[in-house]
């Protein structure tokens, strides 16, 4: 007796090995693959500007990045920058700058030499600061008078991607680029308000993938479909748990990752879960872990430990 829906996955038409430079931009989501990414030893580079919702504000980083327009003081205030996340910020102005500048060439790097994009979006939902008439990445806890919000129209988001897409795949001819949509539900917005932006940010993702060569990985309908259970569910009822996160991250790894990786899989969580075990003679727990640190980098010279 079958007890549960399948959503079916089409495998990446490039598969991630151990020679990929992995990218992943977007929402928390991407976070949660990307750091499952970075514990099996792939190289990866996850949200250089912090996590990033909605697709105006990604393309205005985009942009800057490959076209290296740096920040000055006009981009941000005292301590923060309303284009970024709070992960940047800093009491010290020049200091604020100086991290908005080093994370602008670390994506203009990485988007360089890498072979593949992730790109997770989680709402058609923005806040525009209307004292310069500009869509926000961030509120930064403001005073919500300060802005406005809006819901953008599906045309709107498909030209924020197809500008991406151009953006990136003129900087980098080899890079694979792939959609997903965030299975976390935004339901601060209201539940009919998160379902319309899940619907236009879904028809935009989808309108675009049909007209480039962009692939979609379907993580918002295997936790709406396969996951439709809150035992898979943080205590907010809202985020994946560890057991929902890993469950999309086992069809993704079915999908996106070559299993000619899964021996260099091995090792890596053997030596991960071997660095967290608390031993009673620590001298002799990390000369096993650097011995078993060398065998792995010797067997695998391309790893990240």
């Amino acid at each position: 007796m079958k007890l549960t829906t399948t959503v079916p996955s089409s495998n990446l038409p490039v598969l991630i090995d151990q020679h990929s430079k992995v990218v992943l931009l977007g929402s928390c989501f991407t976070e949660n693959i990307g750091s499952k990414l970075a514990y099996f030893g792939f190289d990866v580079t996850v949200n250089p500007f912090g996590i990033v919702f909605n697709s105006t504000s990604l393309r205005i980083l985009v942009e800057r990045a490959i076209n290296n327009q740096a920040f000055t003081a006009a981009d941000g205030t005292d301590h923060f920058s309303y284009l970024v996340h709070s992960d940047l910020n800093s009491s010290d102005p020049k200091k604020l700058i100086s991290n908005l500048n080093t994370a602008l060439q670390h994506l203009r790097e990485s988007l360089k030499e890498a072979t593949h994009l992730f790109i997770t979006l989680g709402t058609s939902w923005v806040y525009r600061y209307v004292e310069k008439d500009m869509i926000v990445a961030n509120c930064h806890k403001q005073p919500q008078e300060l802005f406005r919000k809006e819901l953008l129209p599906i045309d709107g988001m498909h030209d924020d991607l197809k500008r991406i897409y151009e953006l990136v795949t003129n900087w980098n001819k080899e890079i694979n680029i792939t959609y997903t949509l965030s299975p976390v539900r935004h339901i601060k917005d209201g539940f009919v308000e998160n379902q319309r932006s899940k619907a236009r940010l879904h028809e935009a993702i989808q309108l675009h993938v049909e007209r480039t060569n962009a692939h979609y990985f379907p993580a918002y309908e295997i936790a709406m479909d396969e996951l439709r259970d809150y035992r898979f569910y943080a205590r907010d009822m809202v985020h994946l748990n560890d057991l929902g996160i890993d469950f999309i991250w086992i069809r993704f790894r079915e999908s996106a990752i070559n299993t000619n990786t899964l021996p260099q899989q091995q090792a890596v969580e053997k030596y991960r879960k071997l660095s967290h075990h608390k031993s009673t003679d620590l001298e002799l727990h990390e000369q096993h872990l650097a011995k078993m640190r060398e065998q792995i980098r010797t067997q695998y010279p391309l790893i990240n430990l």
